[in-house]
């Protein structure tokens, strides 16, 4: 009986320790590379900048992906026409014609709400 109650008592904590260790995976985004910008740079005003990049689901599908500049949203994002599993994609964007700098993000949002985003740094000089 007591090792009934033992085995039990050791099954629950088994248990409970496994499902605590059910971590949420978060989707990500990188920036590609083969000619297309992946760190921060420095442009004249209303370069053209060519970025390619990679979304991948974490533990829920993918459900939008947007690119934001200074925290808004560009012109025709978000998407939320995006495959589940993995997102591939590449665009070019008439930059900034005024001097600064800018944050661009590339952002991708799953089913869960969660959030994997990259971002880099613009400089218009």
């Amino acid at each position: 009986m007591k090792t009934n109650r033992i085995i039990l008592l050791l099954t629950a904590i088994f248990v409970i320790a496994l499902s605590g260790c059910n971590k949420q995976k978060d989707p990500t985004v990188r920036l590609q590379n083969d000619k297309f910008i992946t760190s921060n740079k420095t442009i004249s005003p209303a370069d053209v900048l060519k970025f390619k990049w990679i979304a991948e689901k974490g533990k829920s599908d993918l459900y939008s992906f947007s690119i934001r500049v200074n925290g808004n949203d560009w012109y025709g994002y978000p998407v939320d026409t995006i495959p589940p599993d993995t997102y591939y994609d590449s665009t070019d964007l008439e930059g900034p014609a005024v001097q600064g700098n800018y944050a661009f993000s590339f952002v991708v949002t799953d089913t869960d709400g969660k959030i994997g985003e990259q971002t880099i740094v613009i400089t218009v000089e």
